[in-house]
Order: structure tokens, then sequence, then C-alpha cells
């Protein structure tokens, strides 16, 4: 009976091993998405105006190139996509530590609890720090002279902020259950 038990939890400990060398890929493919997210910001309008038919393409001129903006309209842009790229690091982060430490077998403990609690946070927070930096540096871009029309966006991610909500709760319900464990342990 605990021989199944052992390799039940051997494999599991094996899959996260695994998962924590995925991260890792991860991690090294990170240069090559940035490359890939820098390449569709900077090609759009090319690419826009190659998609429509020749009296269209004019149009596409309204999508801005930050390659050809003024400096101070490219530390503006720049500055944001490096924001918004960090909000994805920073998740794949936290998250490969909390791998890392499953692999390690090391699954109930405090440093995950708290993982999960930031997670929980960053999410919740970044749809409103995400609309409000990017309307301020649109409007920014739109008064230097680099864009030809400002249209704020109010589009709040509801699925996100409701993502970190679940984590939050579940955060607690884990804490309430490593309680309930322990005092159980106790009394036998």
């Amino acid at each position: 009976m605990t021989m199944v038990g052992k390799s039940v939890r051997e494999a599991r400990q094996r899959w996260f091993r695994r998962l924590d060398l995925a991260f890792w890929a991860i991690w090294a493919a990170l240069p090559v998405m940035v490359w890939l997210a820098y390449r569709a910001n900077t090609t759009a309008s090319a690419a826009i105006a190659a998609s429509l038919s020749p009296d269209q393409a004019p149009c596409a001129g309204i999508v801005a190139n930050p390659l050809h903006m003024s400096l101070p309209g490219k530390l503006l842009f720049w500055t944001l996509f490096t924001l918004q790229l960090s909000f994805f690091a920073v998740l794949i982060g936290i998250l490969h530590r909390m791998v890392h430490r499953f692999a390690r077998g090391r699954i109930f403990v405090s440093e995950t609890l708290q993982g999960v609690w930031w997670m929980a946070i960053i999410l919740v927070i970044w749809p409103f720090v995400d609309v409000i930096t990017s309307n301020a540096v649109a409007y920014a871009l739109y008064e230097i002279g680099d864009v030809k029309f400002h249209l704020p966006t109010y589009n709040i991610d509801v699925g996100t902020i409701a993502g970190g909500v679940f984590l939050m709760a579940l955060k607690f319900v884990i804490e309430q259950a490593i309680l309930l464990q322990s005092e159980n342990e106790l009394t036998i």
C-alpha cells in the first residue's frame, strides 16, 4: 500500500521536474518572444497595408510605427512595451519558482501560498495599471504628434481580475486545509 503511494508521489515529482525544465525552455525562448513582439510592433502598418486592396492601403498609415516616432515618443512607446512584457515575465517567474519547489517535494509551504497570493494581487491590479498606462502613453503620443488621433480605451480585462480573485480565495482555502490537517495530526 505504501509502495503505491510512494510511486504516485514520485511520478508527480517527476512530472513537476519536467515542468521545471519546460519553464527553463520558456526562459531560454524569451529573447525570441521579445524579438517577435518587437517585430510585430515595427511592421504592423506595412503588414496591414499589404493585406488591403491598393485603394485601401493608405488607411494603414493610421497605425503608428514606433521606429518613425520622435525621441520622446520612442521612449514612451518602448517604456510601455517593456512594462507590458515585464508583467508576463513576473508571472512566469512566480510560476517557475512554485513549480521548482513542487519538483523538490515542497508543495504546501508558506512560500507557495505567498506566491499564489502575489500572483492574485498582480492579476487583480494589472488590468487597471495597463489601461491607465496605455491611455496615458497614447495621449502623450498624440500630444507629441507621433500618432494622428487619440482614442482612449476603457477595456478592463474582467477575466484576469476574476482569475486573481479566484487565486485569492484558493490561497485562503488551501491555508485553512493546511491548518485543519495540522490540527488533525495533533489530535491523533
